[in-house]
C-alpha cells in the first residue's frame, strides 16, 4: 500500500459519501436546478467529510462531462483536481495561513478569470482560525463576489466565526457518522484490501473513532499493519491502548465499593503496561452510561461525574499517575460509608521506633503516628486528606526522641510524590497536631533528606490554634 487507506478510499463523487444523506440531497437538488451559492460554510466534527465534499463540488462545477449531479472523474479537469494540480481549485489551511496578507492574496487573485474551468473554487479549511483583520478582508469579498468565484469555508468551531461572515454564506452542517455506518465502511475497505477481520474488532474501532470516518480508517490501517493483514480483537485493544470490558467492570466495581487494595493493584497494572489512565476513565464513563440505560443508580451517576472531573484534571497534568491515584483514593474516602476493607498483617515493632515496608496495624503504631493518621482519615474532619493518609500509611516512619522521619523505598515513589504534592498542608496540620515539638523530615531511598521544619514557620504556627 503506497497510499494511506483514507486517501485511497476517499469518496470521488456524492454517491460515495457516507453518513451525510442530507448533504448529498441538498447538492443533488442544487446542481440539478443549477442554483449554486457563491459561498458555503461546511460546519461539523473532524473526519466527517467536509473537505471531501468541497472537492467533489469543485469537480462537478468544473467537470467537462458531468454525470447528473456527479463528476465524471475521467475528464482532464476531474483528474487534475483528484491529483491536487488543478489551478482553479485553491485549497488553503487557515490554521497556518491565518493572516490578512493571505486573504488579500485571495481577494486579488479572485478577480482573475479561471484558467481551465468554469469556476474558481476557494476551499479554506479551519477558517475559524483567521485573525480579525483577515475576517474583515474576507467579508468584503463575500459581499461582492465575482460571478466565477465560489468560496467553501470549512470549520469545526462555527461558534468562533463572526456573524457577519455567517450571514453571507449558506451553512451546511455535517454530523458524526453512526457506529453502524462506520463499520459498514470499514467492512468494504477490508474486503477490497483482502484484510481478514473479527467483527468485534471493527466495532471497537468504530466506537473509538467517535463518529469520524477518517480516524476509523487510520486506526484500521494501524491495526492491520500490526496483525499482518488480519485484524483481531486482542490486537485492536493493544494497538489502540484500550481496555477490555472485564478490566473496566472491575475498575468501576473497585472504585464504587471503595476496594482500595484492589484499585491500587489495578492502577499498578495499568501503569506497568504503559496505558493511559485518561482512556480508562473515558471507557469507564461509557461503560457506566450504558449500564444506566438498563438500571439507574444514583451512585453510578455520581461516579460518572467524578470520573469526568478527574479526566479534566488529567488532561493538564504532567504527573498523571499521581493525580489519578490521589483523586480516585480521595473519591473513595469521601463516598465510603463504612471503613475500607483493608487487611494488613500485624508486625511487632519497637515502641519508640517503627520501620516497616507495609502499612502498620493500629495496634502497633506509635501514638503520634496514630494521631496523625486518624486526623487525616477522619471523614468528619474538614481538613482530612486520604491522599496524605495513604502516603504516610505506606511510609516507613522512624520516631526517636523529638524527630520523625518518613522513609520511602524506591518502590514507594508514588507515595513519596503524593507527600511532596501536599507538603504545605502536611506542614501546617502536623505542626498544629503535635504542637510543633518534633523535627519532621522525609526522604526517598537514594535521595536527599527533605525537612518540613523551618524555625520561622514553626514560630508562626505555634501562635495559631487548630480548634
Amino acid at each position: 500500500m503506497n497510499n494511506n487507506l483514507y486517501r485511497k478510499y476517499r469518496p470521488l463523487d456524492f454517491d460515495e459519501i457516507l453518513g451525510q444523506p442530507h448533504v448529498v440531497k441538498y447538492f443533488k437538488n442544487a446542481l440539478n436546478k443549477q442554483k449554486v451559492s457563491h459561498a458555503y460554510i461546511f460546519s461539523g466534527p473532524r473526519g466527517t467529510g467536509k473537505t471531501t465534499t468541497a472537492r467533489i463540488l469543485a469537480k462537478v462545477l468544473n467537470c467537462k462531462d458531468p454525470q447528473g449531479y456527479n463528476p465524471c472523474n475521467k475528464c482532464e479537469n476531474c483528474v487534475s483536481i483528484n491529483n491536487n494540480s488543478f489551478l482553479d481549485v485553491i485549497e488553503m489551511d487557515a490554521a497556518s495561513n491565518r493572516g490578512i496578507d493571505e486573504i488579500r492574496n485571495i481577494r486579488d487573485s479572485s478577480n482573475y478569470r479561471p484558467v481551465y474551468g468554469k469556476y474558481k473554487v476557494y476551499i479554506i479549511d479551519e477558517f475559524h482560525m483567521l485573525t480579525r483583520e483577515a475576517f474583515n478582508a474576507l467579508l468584503k469579498t463575500l459581499e461582492e463576489p465575482p460571478s466565477h468565484v465560489i468560496f467553501i469555508l470549512a470549520t469545526t468551531n462555527l461558534e468562533k466565526v463572526p456573524d457577519t461572515i455567517i450571514s453571507r454564506a449558506q451553512i451546511i452542517n455535517f454530523k458524526n457518522l453512526s457506529e453502524k455506518e462506520i463499520i459498514e465502511g470499514l467492512k468494504n475497505i477490508a474486503s477490497s484490501e483482502g484484510i481478514e477481520y473479527e467483527l468485534d474488532a471493527l466495532e471497537i474501532i468504530a466506537k473509538k473513532a467517535k463518529g469520524g470516518m477518517r480516524d476509523a480508517i487510520s486506526m484500521l490501517e494501524q491495526v492491520e499493519k500490526f496483525g499482518e493483514m488480519k485484524i483481531t480483537h486482542e490486537d485492536t485493544l493493544d494497538i489502540l491502548g484500550l481496555f477490555d470490558e472485564n478490566f473496566i467492570a472491575q475498575f468501576v466495581e473497585n472504585v464504587s465499593n471503595s476496594k482500595i487494595d484492589e484499585f491500587l493493584a489495578q492502577s499498578e497494572d495499568l501503569f506497568n503496561l504503559g496505558k493511559d489512565p485518561e482512556i480508562l476513565l473515558e471507557q469507564s464513563i461509557e461503560y457506566i452510561f450504558d449500564s444506566l440505560i438498563t438500571e439507574k443508580k444514583d451512585n453510578l451517576i455520581q461516579l460518572m461525574g467524578a470520573f469526568n472531573d478527574i479526566l479534566k484534571d488529567l488532561k493538564y497534568s504532567e504527573n498523571k499517575r499521581l493525580i489519578f491515584d490521589v483523586e480516585i483514593l480521595d473519591f473513595m474516602h469521601k463516598n465510603s460509608t463504612t471503613p475500607s476493607p483493608m487487611s494488613y498483617e500485624k508486625e511487632k515493632t519497637p515502641y519508640k521506633k517503627q520501620v516497616t515496608t507495609e502499612p502498620v496495624s493500629n495496634d502497633t503504631q506509635h501514638p503520634i503516628m496514630k494521631k496523625i493518621l486518624d486526623y487525616f482519615s477522619d471523614p468528619h474532619e474538614k481538613k482530612s486528606n486520604m491522599a496524605i493518609y495513604f502516603a504516610l500509611l505506606y511510609s516507613n516512619p522512624e520516631i526517636e526522641n523529638d524527630k520523625i522521619h518518613f522513609k520511602f523505598s524506591s518502590g514507594q515513589k508514588l507515595e513519596y510524590e503524593i507527600l511532596k504534592k501536599y507538603v504545605d498542608e502536611l506542614k501546617v496540620n502536623i505542626f498544629l497536631l503535635i504542637d510543633g515539638s518534633y523535627e519532621i523530615t522525609f526522604s526517598l531511598e537514594g535521595g536527599e533528606v527533605e525537612s518540613l521544619t523551618q524555625q520561622k514557620e514553626r514560630a508562626n504556627l505555634r501562635e495559631k490554634k487548630l480548634f
